[in-house]
């Protein structure tokens, strides 16, 4: 079952206290959110912010994962910390530079400003998890839910000659299943939590990522990171 708002910030907002208590939380999941909360109290800027963040998303053990913000007005999501397989990365950019030869996957800018975009829809106009379909859930109307290869295709504009490697990029990557969470800072997203991996993701993960999203939004929020970043 998807945790509700209420039931995600008390979780958040009391980690130490409540973990114990949260009957589907696995003991290693319960380490990961200890250990995110644990060193997030001592991060000074949201720099420190963002690499106790992808450190604990790495504790999840899963192939891909990532912390984004949002750039120029809401008009791009960019990733600012990124953990994967580094030849998965360096085969990705090289294929890439074949049209955009300065292409890096840390400076890549996933365009949210297309209406009828998948990623806008998830990042601006819902506060719904994406998830693949996939994914089992409870109830698929407290998702967000699109094709693997759909997502894909949203990582590019729709004008972008990139497009064309679409196809040949989509049987270099792995990954099957994958879930996105919102950081909401004042209840506006200002940036998102993802992981994708080959192996299934369940409903649990959701969980976690939204309860490690409320916990990274409200470190964001203590450091001063706001709608006057973006």
């Amino acid at each position: 079952m998807l945790l509700k708002d209420s039931e995600i910030r008390s979780i958040a907002n009391d980690a130490d206290k409540t973990l114990a208590d949260v009957k589907w939380l696995s003991p290693a999941y319960r380490d990961v959110l200890s250990f995110l909360t644990k060193n997030l109290q001592e991060a000074r800027d949201k720099e420190e912010i963002f690499d106790v963040s992808i450190d604990a998303l790495n504790r999840l053990s899963f192939e891909f994962s990532f912390v984004a913000i949002f750039r120029e007005d809401r008009k791009y999501s960019s990733a600012v910390r990124i953990r994967v397989d580094s030849e998965l990365v360096n085969r990705v950019e090289d294929f890439a530079r074949k049209m955009m030869p300065d292409m890096t996957v840390m400076r890549y800018r996933i365009p949210i400003y297309e209406d009828g975009r998948i990623f806008r829809k998830f990042l601006l106009e819902d506060k719904k998890p994406l998830v693949t379909k996939n994914i089992k859930a409870s109830n698929t109307l407290d998702y967000i839910t699109a094709d693997i290869g759909e997502l894909y295709d949203n990582l590019i504009s729709k004008d972008s000659p990139v497009g064309l490697l679409l196809p040949a990029f989509k049987r270099l990557v792995p990954y099957k299943y994958a879930i996105s969470t919102h950081i909401f800072i004042e209840g506006t997203a200002l940036g998102n939590i993802g992981i994708a991996s080959a192996r299934e993701l369940k409903e649990d993960e959701v969980n976690m990522l939204l309860v490690m999203s409320e916990i990274i939004a409200v470190s964001l929020k203590k450091v001063g990171f706001g709608l006057n970043y973006i």
